[in-house]
């Protein structure tokens, strides 16, 4: 199966109410959806579309450059949900990294962190953005490197700090606003986001850190991951066999009938999993129509009539629900959003570097 395209509730509240907090209303962000996540379970698993839509509005509704950082930094640990407490709980710099490239999974699938080694003994840890047709705004990118070196700067001692940070952001002029935040050297414009830790910082002891409890802390996460994993395997089937079946034929029973199982079980499967079988048939149809929308040569009447829309008006409707924008605006947005993407890339296209992962 592809790696899922989601992250959990606890993050996503997280940012709303920073959002909210840096004066952004709901209404702007057309997230009246998140009161339903309301009360659900902190581990529940989104569509990633939403939480990077959901940046784009925000990004479209201020004039702050700094957005990003401002959220990031303010963002609770409960956000990050166990993996904060095993971060603060990890023995030194190195355990936190290592750590954080295993499970930080259980908090977002947006992209992943990796760590090479440097000639020098050091490290770095690099941000590895999950491809889909809606890019990750910069300001996504810099709240989760501001939320994460926030978590961190708690546990290292108060004189220890990054050698240096890197993000994509192409604004360099902002720079010294940048390293204000952070408190070391930030590089804009990247290629990708990154962080560079210095040999000295990684084997340091964290003294506050509780061994007894970290052995808890890690024994659950490890049991989330599994959950996690089981849960995912099984909406990645439905959503499989929905795309399959078609979206005029698919319903609960035909699907529940290709994987073997009665009715009741896939939907009491899914409820523990956080989802409906109309939630995920819904949320399947967005993404087979944000990648009809990618491709400006396919006619609107006909992506409405592959996802299973009677009327085109549904469709359109379906579509600014979800996204908060009409079909044929999206479409523009997205073609201007990959144009960006393929500049920078041609910007920044350069020679890879000789790194050994560990």
């Amino acid at each position: 199966m592809t790696q899922p395209l989601t992250v959990s509730a606890t993050w996503l509240l997280g940012v709303i109410d920073e959002l909210i907090r840096q004066g952004i209303s709901p209404e702007q962000l057309g997230a009246s959806w998140a009161r339903e996540l309301k009360g659900l379970a902190p581990t529940r698993q989104l569509q990633l579309v939403q939480v990077r839509r959901l940046w784009y509005r925000a990004i479209e509704v201020t004039e702050d450059p700094l957005l990003g950082l401002k959220v990031g930094m303010s963002l609770p640990l409960q956000s990050m949900n166990i993996v904060a407490l095993i971060l603060v709980h990890s023995s030194s710099l190195r355990h936190a990294l290592s750590n954080t490239v295993k499970f930080q999974q259980l908090v977002s699938n947006s992209g992943r962190f990796i760590t090479e080694s440097l000639s020098d003994h050091g490290i770095q840890l690099v941000y590895q953005v999950t491809p889909s047709h809606l890019a990750m705004h910069p300001a996504q990118l810099d709240s989760l490197f501001a939320a994460f070196l926030g978590l961190l700067y708690r546990c290292m001692p108060p004189d220890r700090k990054p050698s240096c940070v890197e993000l994509p952001g192409t604004d360099s002029s902002l720079a010294e606003n940048y390293e204000a935040y952070f408190n070391c050297r930030v590089i804009l414009g990247g290629k990708q986001g990154r962080v560079l830790f210095d040999a000295e910082m990684l084997d340091v002891p964290w003294e506050a850190a509780d061994p007894a409890l970290l052995r808890v802390l890690l024994g659950r996460a490890e049991a989330l991951l599994k959950t996690q994993g089981r849960s995912e395997t099984l909406v990645d089937y439905v959503a499989a066999a929905i795309v399959a079946q078609g979206f005029t034929s698919a319903n609960c029973d035909t699907v529940a009938r290709s994987l073997d199982l009665s009715r009741r079980t896939l939907q009491r499967r899914l409820a523990e999993c956080g989802s409906s079988f109309r939630q995920l048939l819904e949320a399947v149809r967005m993404q087979e129509a944000l990648e009809g929308l990618a491709d400006h040569t396919l006619p609107l009447v006909m992506l409405a009539e592959r996802l299973g829309y009677a009327e085109p008006s549904a469709f359109s409707h379906a579509v600014r629900s979800h996204f908060g924008k009409a079909p044929r605006a999206l479409r523009l947005e997205l073609a201007r959003t990959l144009n960006e993407s393929d500049k920078i890339l041609e910007r920044h296209e350069m020679a890879p570097l000789n790194r050994t992962f560990i």
